[in-house]
């Protein structure tokens, strides 16, 4: 486990949650005898969030000159129509001053809702690293797909499993990259361009849509 790399903190941080809501003080033994269940979940819910933010680790072997900078925030969505049936993939990129740098979506024929969500994943991200970035965070709203990402769930499913090698793989093209799930209200961009592909490919119209900044 590499403590420098955000999505390794944020597997030991959520292990160390779920550590929190299954240990009791007699777990423990009397040494903790006097601590309350709610205060042992708050010592590891505290140091979960040290775990997960602490400067020593993510600055660890670089100066302030070198560090890599999450230059660019990527939001990806994928919606299926039938489940399995037409379905699309969008992505919307920001650079990390919220600038929209450009936005993509894609028709992808018939696919599940998850499916969707892999193929918007790896379709985003290989957009992104096309234009030179080397660090990203990543917005997703399938709990699944980020919980399979982070190691949280086993990927259980044969299509899935290859589009989550697929997935690894191109996350491979960053120096660093941090996942997280959102809302689907906060990911309403990327789903709505979801929704525009289908329509368009519906309709005939191009497979995909890409536009950038001018």
């Amino acid at each position: 486990m590499d403590l420098q790399n955000p999505v390794d903190r944020n597997r030991l941080s959520r292990l160390l949650e779920l550590l929190a809501e299954g240990l009791t003080g007699e777990l423990l033994g009397e040494e903790f005898a006097d601590i309350s269940p709610e205060d042992l979940r708050g010592l590891f819910d505290q140091l979960a969030e040290h775990v997960r933010s602490c400067s020593k680790w993510t600055n660890a072997g670089s100066t302030e000159k070198d560090l890599p900078i999450m230059s660019g925030s990527l939001y990806c969505d994928g919606a299926s129509r039938g489940n399995p049936g037409p379905s699309g993939a969008g992505v919307v990129f920001f650079d990390k001053n919220g600038e929209q740098i450009f936005e993509l979506s894609t028709f992808l024929d018939n696919a599940t809702n998850n499916e969707a969500e892999y193929k918007a994943l790896i379709r985003g991200l290989s957009a992104a690293a096309d234009i030179g970035i080397k660090s990203v965070e990543i917005f997703l709203d399938s709990e699944l797909v980020v919980n399979q990402l982070l190691g949280t769930y086993k990927v259980r499913n044969p299509r899935l499993l290859q589009l989550f090698g697929d997935a690894m793989s191109t996350l491979r093209l960053f120096d660093e990259y941090a996942i997280f799930h959102v809302s689907r209200e906060l990911n309403h961009q990327a789903d709505r361009l979801a929704n525009e592909a289908i329509d368009r490919g519906l309709q005939g119209g191009d497979r995909e849509a890409y536009r950038s900044k001018e």
